[in-house]
C-alpha cells in the first residue's frame, strides 16, 4: 500500500535553485521525479527567458516531462523486453522537449558555445514509478541523482552514478567525478532503467546529489532520514524536521522525496524502524563517529555496510529485478 509522500526541496539562492521536483499519484501508483541542473555546464543564461540558467531551465523541463509521459501511460514494465519499450519511447518524449524548447528559446546562444564545455539545457534526471498492484517499482536515471529504498534491512541504493571512474558511493563524496551522463539538447537522452520489487513495508527515495554529498557517507545519510523520523510526531513535522537538518549543512540545491509503503499509520513506521535504527547506530555510526577522523576505520564501517547497501548490480531476485 503505497502511502504518503515527504517532499523537501532547498536552494542555496531561494527563487534561483536548479533543481526540480515533480510528484504524482493515481490509485495504486505514484511517480517520483527529482532533477539537478548541472550549473557548470550550463551557467548560459537566457535573456528571452528571465535571465535564467540553463541548468534551471533544464531540470523544470525534464521533470515535466518525465511527468508528462507517466500520465499517459502510468505502468511498471514486468519484462526487460517491456522495459526496452518504454525507455526508448520515454527518451523519445524527452528528447522532443527538449529539443522542441532549445529551437524556440536557445537557437542563437547555442550557436556560440559550440566546442566549449557548456552543454544546452544540461541537467541529471531519476524518477521512480510503483504500482502496487505488481508489487513492484522502477528507477530511471541520466547522471548521478540517485533512487533508493530503505526498510528493515537498511537503505539500498538501485542506481548506480554516470560519473567518470565509477568511484563507490563511499569515496565518492571524496572525489568530484565529472559525469559521463547527462539529459541535454545537445544530444539525445540516454537513460537507464532498473527493474526491482518493492519492500513490504518501509521507504521509496529520490534525491539529487546535494542531499546525500551532504552526509559523510551513506550510513550517516540513512541514520539522518531514521532519526529525525523516529522524533518526529507525524509527516508533516519530519518533513519540517528534514528540512531544518538539511539547511544546517546545505552547500548545494538539495531534492529530497520519499514516498511510505505498507504502513497503517506513522506510529506504526517508527515502531517497524526502531529495531534498524538501533543496529545502525551500534554496529556503524556509533564506531566510525569515535574515531571520525581514521577515515580508515570509518573506511571498514562501509565495507560490513554496503553489503546490503549497494543494490546497483542486482538482487537475489533475479527474476523481478533487471536493469537496462
Amino acid at each position: 500500500m503505497l502511502g504518503e509522500i515527504v517532499s523537501v526541496q532547498l536552494a542555496v539562492v531561494p527563487e534561483h535553485g536548479e533543481d526540480s521536483f515533480a510528484v504524482s499519484s493515481l490509485p495504486g501508483s505514484v511517480i517520483l521525479c527529482v532533477a539537478d541542473g548541472c550549473g557548470g555546464l550550463g551557467s548560459k543564461r537566457y535573456d528571452k527567458l528571465e535571465h535564467h540558467t540553463g541548468a534551471y531551465l533544464a531540470s523544470r523541463l525534464a521533470t515535466r516531462a518525465v511527468q508528462g509521459w507517466w500520465q499517459e501511460q502510468p505502468q511498471v514494465p514486468i519484462t526487460p523486453e517491456e522495459g526496452r519499450f518504454q525507455l526508448d519511447d520515454l527518451q523519445q518524449e524527452v528528447g522532443a522537449v527538449f529539443a522542441s524548447f532549445a529551437n524556440v528559446y536557445c537557437q542563437e546562444e547555442t550557436s556560440r558555445i559550440v566546442g566549449s564545455m557548456q552543454r544546452t539545457l544540461p541537467t541529471t534526471l531519476c524518477a521512480l514509478f510503483a504500482n502496487d498492484r505488481s508489487k513492484s517499482g522502477c528507477f530511471l536515471w541520466a547522471g548521478d541523482s540517485r533512487g533508493y529504498t530503505l526498510d528493515a534491512g537498511g537503505l539500498h541504493q538501485y542506481t548506480a552514478d554516470d560519473v567518470r571512474g565509477n568511484p563507490d558511493p563511499f569515496d565518492s563524496l571524496l572525489l568530484d567525478r565529472p559525469l559521463s551522463n547527462l539529459v541535454c539538447a545537445d544530444q539525445t537522452p540516454k537513460l537507464h532503467m532498473r527493474r526491482f520489487s518493492m519492500p513490504e513495508k518501509g521507504m521509496l527515495l529520490c534525491m539529487t546529489d546535494g542531499t546525500y554529498n551532504a552526509f559523510s557517507s551513506p550510513m550517516e545519510l540513512e541514520m539522518m532520514l531514521l532519526d529525525t523520523m523516529l522524533h518526529s510526531a507525524n509527516p508533516v513535522r519530519w518533513q519540517r524536521k528534514l528540512e531544518k537538518t538539511l539547511a544546517a549543512s546545505m552547500q548545494d540545491d538539495m531534492t529530497l522525496l520519499c514516498c511510505l509503503r505498507g504502513f497503517v499509520d506513522y506510529d506504526a513506521m517508527k515502531e517497524y524502524f526502531l529495531p534498524r535504527f538501533e543496529q545502525l547506530k551500534h554496529q556503524f555510526i556509533t564506531p566510525a563517529r569515535r574515531k571520525r577522523k581514521d577515515r580508515e576505520v570509518a573506511r571498514g564501517c562501509w565495507q560490513r555496510y554496503r553489503v546490503d547497501y549497494d543494490r546497483t548490480e542486482g538482487t537475489p531476485d533475479d527474476g523481478q529485478d533487471w536493469r537496462i
